[in-house]
């Protein structure tokens, strides 16, 4: 967690200096304005702006504020003092939203790598792994990238408290479509929790239950307090309302993604649970896009995103807290995050499509083989020290144990590979010189 962050200037612009910045004229405010929402400044970066010559840098700060609070949309979430929290949509936030409804929601209309059932279930496998490794990381979760997929992708049983966490993860991922239908109620919410922390916390009991003490507290590295929750009493009712808002379609429009992104802040900020709060926001997050229908997000990782930034979504978290209760801090980032993983995912999508073609041309002599077995040749030609097992062809593909077998199998009649015991099980590995092998060279 970073440090708390410096206290913004207190107080109103006062007469005195608001006639100083009046005389600085509109079109400088104006970009003032701008440049700080475009990236949605705090004042700790904000201070070091162009300021207009002979302004304090704190009346300018006070101007902002107030240009800012002009146009705030309130929402249900309250904080300990009974403050609502309330978002700018400023013209960042609507572009982001914007790309992220062309994106990530409708009906699926792309052809190729997306529009084949073959090749959604393969990439879709793959983005749970990627969630669920990312999103346990950005709790503590220590284990490599690559270890952690070896073992979801062997289906090995986890060796450590942060495999574990992986693992429920992954599992909990995989249901929340199954989940998509049922309201969101207290009771889905801690059926969620119990998935994701089942079997890695220091005291069992806190699994699947709502925290009914006051002493769990939000610290930086050196134990500073960076953040108290509302007391335990409050949980009930404040769980309550937060699910009535996440069911209620019938008041004021609300973006399904800013919606989402309010539930996600909501329930973190409310840290309900003894451990796995974090987690649960965030699956809570994309449950609801699923309600939504943003099909894309069966695919994103958003929380890989975040871990690569997570300085800053700490820092988004403090500063919406820290800053009168102007959870924009939080959205801004949030947004931007889905938006690099949409685009990100797109990207994805048109490399494995070139990659597809090309290895499609490369196999076009060979038309027998399956799109699992494309895909697995295509994994060993790029990587000729690749080991492959019926379990991990099975759990990357999804498939019945019988079909991972015969697939293997049949690649090693054909040359591909080569079969080794390993064990009780059999590991199934490229064989040398495999990328002329498969173009007839």
């Amino acid at each position: 967690m970073p440090k708390k962050p410096q206290p913004a200037p207190a107080g109103e612009l006062g007469p005195e200096a608001f006639e100083l910045l009046m005389k600085s004229g509109q079109p400088v405010l104006a970009q003032l304005v701008q440049e700080a929402n475009k990236k949605y400044l705090y004042w700790d970066d904000f201070k070091y702006k162009a300021i207009p010559q002979g302004v304090d840098p704190a009346d300018a700060w006070r101007f902002l504020k107030l240009m800012r609070g002009l146009g705030r949309v309130q929402t249900p979430v309250v904080d300990v003092h009974g403050d609502r929290f309330s978002y700018l949509l400023t013209e960042e936030v609507q572009r982001c939203l914007h790309v992220i409804d062309q994106q990530a929601g409708g009906p699926v209309t792309v052809s190729g790598t997306v529009g084949s059932p073959d090749a959604r279930s393969r990439y879709l496998v793959s983005s749970l792994m990627e969630e669920a490794i990312a999103s346990s990381r950005i709790e503590g979760a220590s284990t490599t990238r690559r270890v952690a997929k070896e073992m979801l992708r062997t289906g090995r049983p986890p060796k450590s408290i942060g495999e574990r966490m992986i693992v429920n993860n992954y599992r909990a991922v995989s249901k929340l479509n199954e989940l998509r239908d049922e309201p969101v109620t207290p009771d889905l919410i801690v059926r969620i929790q119990a998935m994701l922390t089942e079997g890695t916390l220091d005291h069992p009991e806190d699994v699947g239950r709502v925290r009914e003490s006051d002493d769990i507290l939000v610290h930086d590295e050196l134990g500073q307090v960076l953040h108290v929750p509302p007391k335990a009493s409050q949980l009930p009712a404040e769980l309550e309302r937060l699910c009535r808002y996440a069911n209620d379609d019938t008041g004021a429009f609300v973006h399904p993604v800013i919606k989402g992104t309010v539930l996600h802040f909501w329930l973190a900020y409310l840290h309900p649970f003894a451990d796995g709060n974090g987690r649960t926001a965030r699956a809570l997050f994309y449950l609801f896009m699923l309600k939504k229908n943003y099909w894309l997000f069966e695919y994103l990782s958003v929380s890989r995103v975040i871990l690569g930034a997570r300085s800053a979504y700490d820092r988004a978290y403090l500063y919406a807290e820290l800053d009168d209760c102007d959870m924009t801090y939080f959205v801004h980032f949030h947004v931007h995050a889905i938006e690099k993983a949409v685009r990100g995912l797109w990207e994805y999508l048109d490399r494995k499509g070139a990659e597809d073609r090309e290895l499609s041309d490369t196999l076009r002599h060979d038309p027998t083989l399956n799109y699992r077995q494309r895909a697995l040749l295509g994994r060993a030609i790029g990587d000729s020290g690749a080991i492959f097992t019926i379990e991990s062809h099975r759990a990357s593909h999804d498939v019945a144990y019988a079909t991972a077998r015969a697939d293997l199998l049949d690649l090693v009649d054909r040359g591909y590979l080569e079969q080794h015991r390993q064990g009780k099980s059999f590991a199934f590995l490229p064989v040398e010189g495999l990328r002329n092998r498969v173009s007839g060279e």
